[in-house]
């Protein structure tokens, strides 16, 4: 979900940056740079064995901040051909409606989206065939001379899948480049808490999702079986390998039409860039206005199970000359230390009351055992939460 919306933001991006760039000549500024346009855009799909969101926004003005309003209050509902209605209310994010538990919905049977706006205007996508996904039969990786490539594989001995699309979200473990085992409450040093884990900044996880467009067909094949689709390369000194790595991949059977536009979505957000590029097209999605049938809608709602699955991959496992990096934190090699000053009766205390560029990290003592000051790094080389989160994933062995 979060990928169809990743994507659709960088297409329409893209787009609108080409409409606006200037001329090697002469500066052109076009009508769409001033024009109003307020286009609805749906993002998601019908899942027919699973939790089904869908994310609906409003397109900017070229010259507007990239950000794009969510269309809030909206009344979304999945209907079937035969007149099933199943409602998609709204969630805690604005503009993201999701089916309370998970849809079962019955096979061979036509669905679409409807859509009514707080404002009144209705919107649907056209009546699709629910499609079967296929089980995958691979999901592994092998190591290679310089990284990790994952490949998946898929068939259908009915032959009725034909067009293959996948999303895959990488979760690793990780730390930051220093354990602080000190913390400053009021002034006063505090030894942190590591259990339970609220207090732990340096053990931390990152999930992201994938955020381009990855199809194939069989339909120039003898067979619907897709073997050995690389899927994704991982470096062999990337800091995704640091510790443990999981990825989770969900695959989709597409409708010939729903391939079509994720072809052209592709070409769209990975060929912009060159003069030699192609220019984008015009992505024809299956979502019409009911109010005004000359309104544009930006989007395609298929209708579709999902498989998923998911796999870990132990550090220990992988070539012992793979040194992975602890990506982000490669200026964070050497620290500070503050000690107290009894000749200007500086408070070394009192240096740490602004912590949010000064950690500290361990104590400095004389030979006797007493404390007379602190080592530190800034927060960004402390805290792992910037660049994650510390709360283990529920999935995470």
């Amino acid at each position: 979900m979060r990928t169809l919306w990743i994507l659709m933001q960088r297409w329409l991006i893209g787009i609108l940056l080409l409409l606006g760039v200037n001329s090697c000549v002469e500066p052109y500024a076009p009508e769409v740079t001033t024009a109003a346009n307020n286009y609805l855009v749906v993002s998601g799909f019908i899942n027919g064995n699973g939790s089904t969101a869908i994310r609906l926004s409003r397109s900017v003005q070229l010259a507007a901040p990239a950000t794009f309003p969510a269309e809030a209050r909206a009344i979304v509902t999945v209907e079937s051909l035969r007149g099933q209605r199943y409602p998609l209310p709204e969630t805690d994010t604005a503009g993201l409606y999701r089916s309370v538990r998970r849809l079962a919905l019955p096979p061979n049977e036509q669905y679409r989206l409807h859509i009514r706006t707080a404002g009144g205007r209705e919107y649907a996508s056209d009546y699709t065939l629910l499609k079967h996904t296929p089980a995958l039969d691979r999901f592994e990786g092998q190591i290679q001379a310089n990284g990790l490539q994952i490949y998946v594989s898929a068939h259908d001995e009915q032959a009725q899948t034909r067009y293959y699309r996948w999303e895959y979200e990488e979760t690793w473990a990780f730390t930051s480049a220093h354990w602080s085992r000190w913390r400053f409450s009021k002034g006063t040093p505090q030894r942190r808490t590591y259990f339970p884990r609220k207090e732990d900044i340096y053990h931390c996880w990152r999930t992201e999702p994938s955020t381009t467009v990855i199809t194939t067909s069989t339909v120039r094949l003898s067979q619907d079986a897709v073997r050995d689709y690389r899927l994704l390369f991982i470096p062999a000194f990337s800091g995704r390998l640091q510790s443990l790595y999981s990825l989770r991949v969900r695959q989709y059977a597409l409708s010939a039409e729903e391939f079509d536009y994720w072809e052209a979505v592709k070409k769209n957000t990975e060929n912009i860039g060159t003069l030699f590029d192609p220019l984008p097209s015009q992505v024809q999605g299956n979502v019409h206005s009911l109010t005004d049938p000359d309104e544009p809608v930006l989007g395609f709602v298929g209708a579709t199970t999902e498989v998923s699955q998911r796999l870990f991959i132990n550090r220990h496992s992988l070539p012992p000359d793979w040194h992975s990096r602890n990506e982000g934190y490669e200026t964070c090699t050497e620290t500070s230390s503050i000690t107290h000053d009894s000749i200007r009766g500086l408070n070394m205390y009192e240096e740490f009351a602004d912590t949010t560029y000064r950690v500290p990290i361990n104590e400095i003592r004389t030979r006797t055992g007493d404390i007379i000051g602190f080592s530190y790094q800034s927060t960004a080389c402390v805290d792992c939460r910037l660049r994650g989160t510390n709360k283990k994933p529920s999935f995470w062995p």
